[in-house]
Protein backbone atom coordinates (compact mmCIF):
# COMPACT_ATOMS: atom_id res chain seq x y z
CA UNK A 1 0.00 0.00 0.00
CA UNK A 2 3.14 2.18 0.04
CA UNK A 3 4.37 4.20 -3.08
CA UNK A 4 6.62 2.15 -5.02
CA UNK A 5 9.98 3.18 -4.58
CA UNK A 6 10.85 2.87 -8.72
CA UNK A 7 8.80 6.78 -8.64
CA UNK A 8 11.08 8.52 -6.34
CA UNK A 9 14.07 10.31 -8.04
CA UNK A 10 17.01 9.84 -5.81
CA UNK A 11 17.87 7.31 -3.31
CA UNK A 12 15.42 6.31 -0.56
CA UNK A 13 16.97 5.49 2.63
CA UNK A 14 16.05 1.98 3.70
CA UNK A 15 14.17 3.69 7.00
CA UNK A 16 11.54 4.88 5.14
CA UNK A 17 10.68 1.55 3.54
CA UNK A 18 7.34 -0.18 4.84
CA UNK A 19 8.53 -3.37 5.85
CA UNK A 20 5.53 -5.33 4.74
CA UNK A 21 4.69 -3.68 1.06
CA UNK A 22 8.70 -2.61 1.09
CA UNK A 23 7.36 0.25 -0.79
CA UNK A 24 8.06 3.88 0.78
CA UNK A 25 5.37 4.35 3.85
CA UNK A 26 2.41 5.83 2.84
CA UNK A 27 0.26 7.35 6.15
CA UNK A 28 2.92 6.46 8.08
CA UNK A 29 2.07 4.66 12.09
CA UNK A 30 4.24 2.82 14.30
CA UNK A 31 4.58 0.07 17.04
CA UNK A 32 4.52 1.80 20.77
CA UNK A 33 7.29 -0.80 22.06
CA UNK A 34 9.47 -1.43 19.25
CA UNK A 35 8.72 1.81 17.40
CA UNK A 36 8.86 0.06 13.71
CA UNK A 37 6.88 1.90 11.29
CA UNK A 38 4.57 0.60 8.63
CA UNK A 39 1.75 1.94 6.11
CA UNK A 40 -1.80 2.61 7.94
CA UNK A 41 -3.31 0.40 5.62
CA UNK A 42 -0.72 -2.22 5.44
CA UNK A 43 -0.20 -2.52 9.28
CA UNK A 44 -4.14 -2.72 9.74
CA UNK A 45 -4.50 -5.40 7.20
CA UNK A 46 -2.07 -7.20 8.79
CA UNK A 47 -3.57 -6.74 12.02
CA UNK A 48 -6.88 -8.23 10.98
CA UNK A 49 -4.96 -11.95 10.75
CA UNK A 50 -2.13 -11.53 13.26
CA UNK A 51 -1.73 -9.20 16.66
CA UNK A 52 1.81 -9.16 16.58
CA UNK A 53 4.70 -6.67 14.68
CA UNK A 54 5.56 -8.47 11.55
CA UNK A 55 9.34 -7.43 12.21
CA UNK A 56 10.02 -8.66 15.81
CA UNK A 57 6.55 -10.57 16.49
CA UNK A 58 6.08 -8.41 19.51
CA UNK A 59 2.32 -8.20 20.71
CA UNK A 60 0.84 -5.16 19.30
CA UNK A 61 -3.09 -4.45 18.23
CA UNK A 62 -4.55 -0.99 16.80
CA UNK A 63 -5.41 0.89 19.47
CA UNK A 64 -1.91 1.17 19.99
CA UNK A 65 -0.78 2.54 17.13
CA UNK A 66 0.61 5.66 16.78
CA UNK A 67 1.89 8.50 14.99
CA UNK A 68 5.36 8.53 13.29
CA UNK A 69 8.14 11.27 14.71
CA UNK A 70 7.54 14.07 12.84
CA UNK A 71 11.34 13.92 11.83
CA UNK A 72 10.44 10.64 9.55
CA UNK A 73 7.72 12.62 8.34
CA UNK A 74 10.02 15.41 7.26
CA UNK A 75 12.24 13.36 5.67
CA UNK A 76 9.48 11.84 3.81
CA UNK A 77 8.15 15.03 2.94
CA UNK A 78 11.50 16.00 1.10
CA UNK A 79 11.66 13.36 -1.28
CA UNK A 80 11.01 13.86 -4.48
CA UNK A 81 8.30 11.88 -6.56
CA UNK A 82 7.09 11.27 -10.29
CA UNK A 83 3.54 11.64 -10.37
CA UNK A 84 1.74 8.93 -10.93
CA UNK A 85 -0.29 10.30 -14.68
CA UNK A 86 2.95 9.62 -16.14
CA UNK A 87 1.65 6.76 -18.21
CA UNK A 88 -0.56 9.50 -19.32
CA UNK A 89 1.69 12.18 -20.05
CA UNK A 90 2.67 14.29 -16.82
CA UNK A 91 5.96 14.66 -16.73
CA UNK A 92 6.13 16.26 -13.40
CA UNK A 93 8.36 15.44 -10.36
CA UNK A 94 6.94 16.86 -6.67
CA UNK A 95 7.72 16.30 -3.32
CA UNK A 96 5.65 13.72 -1.33
CA UNK A 97 4.22 16.37 0.46
CA UNK A 98 2.88 18.58 -2.23
CA UNK A 99 1.39 15.10 -4.62
CA UNK A 100 -1.86 15.48 -2.99
CA UNK A 101 -2.38 18.97 -4.16
CA UNK A 102 -0.64 18.19 -7.49
CA UNK A 103 -2.61 15.23 -8.32
CA UNK A 104 -5.90 16.91 -7.80
CA UNK A 105 -4.70 19.63 -9.88
CA UNK A 106 -2.99 17.49 -12.79
CA UNK A 107 -3.81 18.05 -16.29
CA UNK A 108 -3.09 13.76 -17.03
CA UNK A 109 -5.39 13.10 -13.80
CA UNK A 110 -7.99 11.02 -15.74
CA UNK A 111 -10.16 11.17 -12.37
CA UNK A 112 -9.94 14.84 -12.56
CA UNK A 113 -13.40 16.29 -12.98
CA UNK A 114 -13.98 18.01 -16.53
CA UNK A 115 -16.92 20.06 -17.74
CA UNK A 116 -18.73 17.98 -20.50
CA UNK A 117 -17.05 18.70 -24.07
CA UNK A 118 -20.91 17.98 -25.57
CA UNK A 119 -22.78 21.04 -23.78
CA UNK A 120 -24.77 19.15 -21.32
CA UNK A 121 -23.20 21.36 -18.51
CA UNK A 122 -22.67 18.36 -16.40
CA UNK A 123 -19.04 17.69 -14.66
CA UNK A 124 -17.52 14.19 -14.94
CA UNK A 125 -13.92 12.41 -14.62
CA UNK A 126 -12.07 13.01 -17.71
CA UNK A 127 -11.68 9.68 -18.29
CA UNK A 128 -15.76 9.39 -18.62
CA UNK A 129 -16.01 11.72 -21.14
CA UNK A 130 -16.02 8.99 -24.53
CA UNK A 131 -18.47 6.90 -22.91
CA UNK A 132 -20.68 9.99 -21.49
CA UNK A 133 -24.34 10.36 -22.72
CA UNK A 134 -25.63 13.79 -22.02
CA UNK A 135 -29.13 12.97 -23.14
CA UNK A 136 -28.44 9.47 -20.38
CA UNK A 137 -27.08 11.55 -17.82
CA UNK A 138 -29.50 14.38 -17.99
CA UNK A 139 -32.57 11.92 -17.80
CA UNK A 140 -31.23 10.48 -14.67
CA UNK A 141 -30.49 14.11 -13.02
CA UNK A 142 -34.14 14.89 -13.85
CA UNK A 143 -35.70 11.56 -12.21
CA UNK A 144 -33.30 12.20 -9.15
CA UNK A 145 -34.86 15.55 -9.11
CA UNK A 146 -38.10 14.77 -9.10
CA UNK A 147 -37.86 12.46 -7.25
CA UNK A 148 -36.48 15.59 -4.11
CA UNK A 149 -39.43 17.32 -5.42
CA UNK A 150 -42.26 14.41 -4.89
CA UNK A 151 -40.29 14.10 -1.53
CA UNK A 152 -40.99 17.68 -0.81
CA UNK A 153 -44.21 17.82 -1.63
CA UNK A 154 -44.86 14.73 1.11
CA UNK A 155 -43.16 16.81 3.95
CA UNK A 156 -45.25 19.67 3.11
CA UNK A 157 -48.37 18.31 3.15
CA UNK A 158 -47.62 16.56 6.37
CA UNK A 159 -46.36 20.05 7.86
CA UNK A 160 -49.52 21.52 6.52
CA UNK A 161 -51.69 18.90 8.43
CA UNK A 162 -49.31 19.42 11.67
CA UNK A 163 -49.86 23.20 11.25
CA UNK A 164 -53.79 22.75 10.99
CA UNK A 165 -53.90 20.49 14.10
CA UNK A 166 -51.94 23.27 16.17
CA UNK A 167 -53.97 26.62 14.40
CA UNK A 168 -56.71 24.13 16.05
CA UNK A 169 -54.92 23.83 19.95
CA UNK A 170 -54.20 27.68 19.87
CA UNK A 171 -57.65 28.35 19.12
CA UNK A 172 -59.01 26.01 22.12
CA UNK A 173 -56.23 27.83 24.05
CA UNK A 174 -57.30 31.42 22.75
CA UNK A 175 -60.84 30.57 23.94
CA UNK A 176 -59.87 28.87 27.00
CA UNK A 177 -58.32 32.29 28.20
CA UNK A 178 -60.72 34.62 27.40
CA UNK A 179 -63.10 32.54 29.36
CA UNK A 180 -61.22 30.65 32.07
CA UNK A 181 -64.16 30.26 34.74
CA UNK A 182 -66.48 28.02 32.07
CA UNK A 183 -63.32 25.34 31.20
CA UNK A 184 -61.86 24.41 35.14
Amino acid sequence: MGFDIIRFVGEVDEELLCPICTGVLQDPVQAPACEHAFCKGCILEWLLRQSTCPVDRLSVNVLQLRPVPRILKNLLNRLYIVCENSNYGCQSVVKLDTLDSHLSECEYNPKRPFPCEQGCGLIIPKDEHKDHNCVKELRELVQKQQQKINEMHQDMATYRYEMTGIKDEMRILKVKCLFPLHYT
